[in-house]
């Protein structure tokens, strides 16, 4: 008898099981079906009385919660996200669409917190390709006549002297701030914080004003003109300034190397008093 009673709950169980698996891929299907004709919907930027009324009818049959009519709007959307992103730019026409369909799909901006950093960044890169320098605070006070452009957490290094000859340097791309080449991270480029010829020394953040990048630290404080700038190395994790005048090298590495490598180089290049040509890129 116990064995059989064994046996049947056994049945049971697998029965149940089965059930709930199949319950949960009716509903995924309905759920993808809805998804889908959300998405369509959407697409010409419009959504008719009959496009509504039948994604309605959608959602009822399928008993389709809150919670998961809101996950298929955000699929949508983090869709035509991801297509928006594919060349890492957001230009201003696309901004426009992403925010249409943002309010075709009652997505607020709770809903969008989690790419709401990515897709920030994303427009800034559209700003600066077009030759605009943002404005930002400064989390210090910076001279009279000065303008805060960009401001992001920084590691200063330098370098670590040798007797014999240095190891080589990561692979990074070097950009001339006296010609107008495009920026492009696109590129093979190596980490600088693992290279063991550069020694981290302190903690701080870097802003870049009209006039000058500056380093403010817990024990140091760097400040480089614009007019001293020749060329810029790009890392992975950072940046080497190559600096006239004297002529000298300042390692840091940063938060978002890359916003600040174009930043930088589009502050130096709109002075052209002040830029100096050297080099070239390898």
């Amino acid at each position: 008898m116990p064995l059989l009673l064994l046996v049947l709950l056994g049945v049971l169980a697998l029965g149940l099981g089965l059930g709930t698996r199949a319950v949960r891929l009716r509903r995924r299907r309905q759920r993808l079906q809805y998804q889908g004709q959300l998405e369509h919907a959407v697409a010409d930027g419009v959504l008719t009385p009959e496009e509504v009324r039948h994604l309605e009818q959608l959602r009822s049959d399928g008993a389709l919660s809150d919670a998961e009519a809101r996950m298929a709007a955000l699929a949508v959307y983090r869709r035509a996200l991801g297509a928006v992103m594919a060349d890492s730019r957001v230009t201003p026409d696309e901004d426009a669409t992403l925010l249409q369909m943002q309010q075709l799909l009652g997505l607020t901006e709770r809903d969008l917190a989690g790419d709401a950093a990515h897709l920030r960044r994303m427009r800034l890169l559209a700003q600066v390709e077009l030759g605009q320098l943002p404005d930002v605070d400064a989390p210090f006070d910076l001279p009279p006549g000065e303008t805060g452009h960009w401001t992001v957490q920084a590691t200063l290094c330098e370098r670590i002297a040798y007797m014999s000859s240095p190891p080589t340097e990561p692979q990074h791309l070097l950009f001339v701030a006296g010609e107008d080449e495009a920026f492009s991270a696109a590129g093979d480029r190596d980490t600088l914080g693992t290279c063991s010829s550069v020694m981290p020394v302190d903690l701080g953040v870097l802003v870049l004003t009209n006039r000058a990048l500056r380093f403010r630290g817990a024990k140091t404080e760097v400040v480089v003109p614009l007019t001293r700038l020749r060329r810029l190395a790009l890392f992975r994790d950072g940046l080497r300034l190559d600096l006239a005048d004297p002529v000298a090298s300042r390692y840091f590495l940063a938060a978002d190397p890359e916003l600040t490598a174009a930043v930088l180089l589009l502050a130096v290049r709109s002075d052209p008093a002040g830029v100096r040509a050297s080099g070239s890129r390898r």
